[in-house]
């Protein structure tokens, strides 16, 4: 455990030593501390490691810290910083300025204050509270990007480097060409079967022939078999260019394997399909990624054309909305509790949770074949502080355990 004192040019590194000998003592001996005291005359722009703690000794540090923090810290990756202060010698009004600080750069701080023992009982709770991280959620997840994201996701990517650096997860590439020559390939019969199972479980039946079921379940048994192939556990793809080649769709390929445990996204957005990788591994749900596409003060519609079929209590089979080919599923779901999710930004930096109930499976010509009806205001967020497009719903009331994990993980709420 690393903890940074800090000082002023008032007072002398021997001073912090004398002043704080007793708590120095049960930092390095009960919390195996490594203390390392520094001032504005240190040298700190050597010092690029980010503290577990930082303890604030005196007054008149709040522009090193912040000269610190801008030189070094702040290009990284988000971080709770618990900040000790006991009060003497100003250390408290300067934590309580740094606090504030760091709140307005969007980062998360706490202070640990009170005599020393209750600031050793504090450190003994943090170190002891195993709090979940979003690597280790996400480490060891294989994500097959079949072709690069569509062209009109102008800001929902992310640096793969940096998914692969801090969170362990590796980004494989797909030639959409090994899909399509995999679809030509297919054993017509084999398909055959999977697409009447599929008819078997829907309502009914409305756009697609028979050829058009055979082609979508083509294409599922090819993405499924790359995934295997390549040890995928998620996956997005360009769906429109398989459109625009193979007359067909992904749609049905996407429930499906969201059903038997590979998460699938549309349209190569990579945000989204960490958040559904997210709230997979983290609440246990399915995911159904959806375009907000009606706002009113009292009710937000959402809609898309694939959705996990174990998401609906009925289905229907239609064709793509936008292109009128292939299939694509029409999904009643549940009129039960769901909660909003997106983790975006350029940095995997910002997220929204939120809780409401759908009070509808409404149905228009107008929108993408799965609509459901949520009775939620988000015009205050989407209109002007909106991350991304796509959203996700899961069934179930999950924002404070999904808060309190992101918030743990220095991840800001919208």
């Amino acid at each position: 455990m690393k903890v940074l004192v800090l000082r002023s040019l008032f007072q002398s590194d021997d001073f912090v030593k004398t002043e704080y000998a007793d708590l120095i003592s049960r930092l390095e001996k009960e919390c195996g501390a490594e203390i390392t005291v520094i001032s504005e005359s240190t040298d700190w722009k050597s010092m690029c490691f980010k503290p577990d703690y930082l303890m604030i000794a005196t007054g008149g540090v709040e522009n090193l810290f912040k000269n610190i923090f801008v030189g070094t810290w702040c290009a990284a990756s988000k971080h709770t910083i618990s900040i000790i202060a006991d009060g003497r010698n100003n250390s408290l009004a300067a934590a309580l300025e740094i606090l504030t600080y760091l709140e307005e750069q969007g980062d998360e701080g706490a202070i640990i204050h009170g005599t020393n023992d209750e600031i050793i009982t504090a450190i003994h709770a943090n170190e002891n509270h195993d709090v979940p991280t979003i690597s280790s959620k996400l480490r060891g997840t294989r994500i097959g990007l079949f072709g690069y994201p569509s062209d009109w996701l102008i800001a929902s990517g992310v640096d793969y480097d940096y998914l692969r650096e801090f969170y362990g997860v590796e980004s494989v590439y797909i030639d959409l060409q090994r899909l399509i020559d995999g679809i030509h390939n297919v054993p017509t019969a084999e398909a055959e079967k999977v697409a009447d199972d599929i008819k078997k479980r829907a309502k009914s039946v409305k756009e697609p022939n028979e050829a058009d079921m055979i082609e979508a379940a083509k294409t599922y048994l090819v993405i499924k078999e790359i995934c295997q192939e390549e040890r995928l556990n998620a996956m997005t793809i360009r769906c429109f260019d398989i459109v625009k080649v193979c007359n067909t769709t992904s749609c049905l390929a996407l429930a499906l394997l969201n059903d038997e445990g590979i998460v699938a996204g549309c349209e190569g957005d990579m945000q989204t399909l960490l958040t559904m990788i997210l709230a997979k591994r983290l609440c246990g749900e399915e995911a159904f990624m959806a375009n907000p596409s009606q706002l009113t003060n009292h009710t937000t519609l959402f809609a898309h054309c694939t959705i996990p079929l174990a998401m609906c209590d009925e289905t229907i089979i239609r064709s793509h909305f936008e292109s009128g080919l292939g299939v694509a599923i029409q999904g009643a779901m549940p009129l039960t509790d769901y909660t909003i999710f997106k983790w975006g930004g350029q940095r995997l930096d910002k997220f929204i949770a939120l809780e409401a109930k759908a009070v509808e499976n409404q149905y228009s010509d107008h929108f993408c074949r799965t609509q459901i009806m949520l009775d939620v205001n988000l015009k205050p967020y989407l209109l002007y502080r909106t991350i991304g497009n796509h959203h996700v719903i899961i069934r179930g009331r999950h924002a404070a355990e999904i808060r309190c994990f992101m918030k743990e993980n220095g991840i800001s709420s919208i």
